[in-house]
């Protein structure tokens, strides 16, 4: 599942946005450069191009000259109950019984 939020620049400068791994950046419209920090290499993305940030850290978008654009930032599952059974009071972990699958009939 994701989170998808919509920006829009209107004017050729820099915005430093920091984002974890696996957030991808997608362009509606217009033209968007951006880089990060200790790469050597920019990236240009022009309307229906994406990009996925390999790892969590800054990234610098500038329009050129406007760009519109979406960020799908992925969303983290919550843990599985067993995994916070621990955290629960000794009364709670008693009372818990298993899951069952219910099946229709």
């Amino acid at each position: 599942m994701h989170q998808i939020e919509h920006y829009e620049l209107t004017e050729p400068r820099a915005v430093g946005l920091t984002l974890r791994a696996g957030c991808m950046i997608r362009v509606s419209h217009g033209r968007l450069w951006l880089t990060r920090p200790g790469q050597a290499l920019d990236v240009w993305l022009q309307t229906g191009e994406s990009w996925t940030q390999p790892s969590t850290g800054t990234v610098w978008l500038s329009a050129e000259p406007s760009a519109q654009f979406q960020l799908a930032h992925v969303l983290q599952p919550w843990p599985a109950l067993a995994q916070l059974r621990h955290l629960l009071p000794t009364w709670v972990r008693c009372a818990a019984l298993p899951l069952r699958t219910i099946h229709a009939s």
